[in-house]
């Protein structure tokens, strides 16, 4: 699944109303589209959490009988997880769930359920840690010596926040920017944890 052909593409017109555009998935090293401003978030998360092998965009379309008509849904994303499982997510804040939402997503949940695939709806991220998200992946390509990473990492086991580190470094001739921008990277990497 995560080698299918979008089942639509984009659309694209005047006026539109919703963000799109595309996102450097870096861990994966591809570009994918995204329609919202909520899958985009979505995007950079499951970037950060490095649990993705594949991925694809408007990955299948289902039919099912509702008792009153023949309905269909199309979800946002299909994943192929690091552990093997799939996982297909839909996007929409809890808010905006109106019944017609609420019939596909379960029937998509079902469908998923019958073939072992985890589903998600992506509705309300926690706007804190895509604030942080957003400012670590600004330095994931940051480069320095491989000396003051180590320096960096060894130190984490003892200093228990930023300010902390940043004086280690400054005291182990590292300047405050490069220790900063080190630490950013870092968190990106999950190579340091914190709590938001």
């Amino acid at each position: 699944m995560e080698h299918a052909v979008p089942f639509r593409s984009f659309s694209s017109y005047r006026a539109k109303r919703n963000y799109e555009g595309v996102y450097p998935f870096r861990n994966l090293n591809i570009q994918v589209e995204f329609e919202s401003l909520l899958e985009g978030l979505f995007l950079l998360q499951l970037d950060w959490e490095n649990t993705a092998t594949a991925l694809t965009a408007q990955p299948f379309r289902p039919y099912w009988d509702n008792g009153e008509q023949v309905r269909s849904h199309i979800p946002d994303y299909f994943c192929r997880l690091d552990n093997g499982d799939g996982l297909v997510v839909d996007f929409q804040p809890k808010e905006r769930v109106d019944e017609a939402a609420r019939e596909a997503f379960k029937f998509t949940r079902k469908l998923c359920e019958e073939v072992d695939w985890g589903y998600r709806i992506y509705g309300n991220p926690d706007t804190h840690l895509i604030k942080n998200l957003r400012l670590f992946k600004q330095y994931a390509s940051f480069e320095c010596d491989d000396r003051y990473v180590m320096s960096i990492l060894r130190a984490a086991a003892h200093k228990t926040n930023i300010t902390d580190l940043i004086s280690f470094g400054t005291s182990q001739d590292i300047s405050s920017t490069v220790t900063r921008r080190l630490i950013y990277r870092l968190l990106w990497e999950r190579k340091l944890q914190t709590d938001w």
